[in-house]
């Protein structure tokens, strides 16, 4: 799910949570039973309404379609199609791997990576990582990419075409500086 969907499905999680104590709060009459009807009553010819309504629609199909994977990559990842059968991985079980490698290095830590396809036997990498104190970022980084695209390709078979390193903390020696 996209952040476009994260954040319709904020909304709509708002505007059912409301309903929802609307209709409490009615059945149990603490609001008043006219009000409804009042409402109700300013249905007909009030485009707003139709508005309303229309919005809710198209969001609630846009979330029921973005929840059984209509909408943007699949998560699965085809890496040969035969006669005998499919051999698939998924992109969750891609991108644990990609972290595993990334962390068997010395002085990398906190390994979360992020894959996208580029074409059908081919996949990019972002690696959000953080590192111990002492390391060189440069030749660690060439060190990741390096083990990555060489054991990715040796053991799935998707070449990994372009790997971002995003470092997002560099722990502090711990030393004085007295």
């Amino acid at each position: 799910m996209g952040i476009a969907d994260r954040i319709i499905l904020t909304l709509y999680t708002f505007l059912m949570a409301v309903f929802a104590i609307l209709l409490i709060a009615a059945t149990l009459g603490i609001l008043p039973p006219e009000l409804f009807i009042s409402l109700l009553g300013s249905l007909p010819g009030n485009w707003e309404f139709v508005a309303g309504g229309i919005l809710i629609l198209v969001a609630s199909i846009r979330l029921l379609l973005a929840g059984i994977g209509a909408f943007g990559e699949s998560n699965m990842l085809t890496l040969s199609e035969t006669e005998a059968g499919k051999t698939v991985v998924s992109k969750g079980a891609l991108e644990e791997y990609i972290a595993d490698i990334a962390q068997e290095l010395y002085g990398i830590y906190g390994v979360k990576v992020a894959v996208t396809t580029e074409e059908p036997n081919t996949v990019n990498a972002r690696i959000n990582a953080s590192l111990e104190p002492g390391v060189n970022v440069f030749e660690i980084t060439e060190e990741v990419k390096d083990n990555i695209r060489e054991t990715v390709k040796k053991v799935v078979g998707l070449e990994v075409k372009n790997i971002e390193v995003y470092f997002k903390k560099i722990k502090n020696s711990g030393k004085d500086k007295g």
